[in-house]
């Protein structure tokens, strides 16, 4: 088995922008939620007809849900601070005190 199948999902996940504006069949139907999926859905088919030929026995590809995420996400410091203050326990100040280590670890006696 090769990597083959997945290269077509590689591509799409690359070139998102490219396929959703120029390679999409259903731009003219937003309410169809595509983006580049019917492309997609033919690269994969194509892909395992050729290996079908290749090969001379045919392998199945299963169908594959694509969730892929076109947004970057960014933090900013005031963002990271927000969490750790949120993190910060008030129970315990001092993680290195406790009872226990007073009673074990003292300087002996003499």
């Amino acid at each position: 088995m090769t990597m083959r199948p997945v290269l077509p999902l590689i591509n799409y996940a690359v070139n998102y922008d490219y396929i959703v504006e120029n390679l999409c069949e259903n731009k003219a139907k937003p309410e169809l939620m595509c983006n580049g999926k019917c492309y997609v859905s033919k690269e994969l088919t194509k892909t395992n007809q050729e290996q079908t030929t290749q090969n001379g026995h045919k392998i199945s590809v299963p169908s594959i849900d694509v969730f892929l995420v076109a947004e970057d996400f960014k933090f900013t410091h005031s963002d990271i601070d927000s969490i750790h203050q949120d993190s910060i326990s008030t129970f315990c100040t001092d993680p290195y005190h406790s009872e226990y280590h007073s009673k074990i670890l003292h300087p002996p006696s003499v």
